[in-house]
């Protein structure tokens, strides 16, 4: 009987990480990012709060993030010791690490992913924010302006790039020539958020 149960026990874990897996491959991959805090982080703030705001997560939180974290990562990596060619595997493990602001990671994954599906617009964009974030301003552009060559009404790519052009790389008249592409844009796609800020500091008014 007790080796019965033994048995039953392994079977069991067994099938709850092959579940795992499964629902790892489908988890829906969210679309391209845009730098809609950019303009604060190019002042020095993040989130609405001033700089040096320590976070507002308590210890708890911030332990059960870290932990969730390291269990999506273990099974996406689970699976690409399967399938090392699985994209979606790949373009998650860049999402997870962007999404906690480990820029290198972010890009190795999603580099990675690139040499599968090289003009991938929403990958080119999220792989251009994370060099962005790295201080690699004008490799962030180039990969902006491929996103852009795959897909002219990527707005999230203009976005990023009208912050990289001004904020970044101080080409304003730049900038200024690829917000009015993004506005443009905006009257007939509306899910562009608003851009009243964007165009002030761009503006400097």
């Amino acid at each position: 009987m007790l080796f019965n149960k033994w048995v039953t026990l392994i079977v069991g874990l067994m099938i709850g990480l092959a579940v795992g897996y499964a629902l790892a491959e489908l988890q829906p991959v969210p679309p391209a990012r845009a730098l809609i805090n950019g303009m604060d982080e190019a002042q020095g703030q993040t989130g609405g709060m001033p700089p040096g705001h320590p976070p507002v997560s308590t210890g708890t939180q911030a332990q059960a993030k870290d932990s969730a974290f390291a269990q999506e990562v273990h099974d996406l990596e689970g699976l690409l010791t399967k399938d090392p060619k699985n994209f979606d595997a790949l373009r998650q493990l860049g999402n997870l690490y962007y999404d906690h602001s480990e820029w290198a990671d972010a890009a190795a994954w999603y580099e990675r992913a690139r040499t599968i599906k090289p003009d991938d617009a929403n990958l080119l964009t999220d792989l251009a924010v994370a060099y962005r974030n790295q201080h690699e301003p004008e490799k962030a552009l180039t990969l902006l302006d491929h996103a852009l060559k795959v897909d002219p009404s990527h707005w999230q790519a203009l976005y990023n790039k009208v912050v990289v052009l001004n904020f970044d790389l101080h080409r304003h008249q730049e900038a200024v020539a690829t917000l009015a592409q993004l506005k443009a844009l905006k009257k007939t796609d509306t899910s562009i958020p608003d851009l009243s800020k964007l165009e002030k500091d761009v503006s400097g008014k």
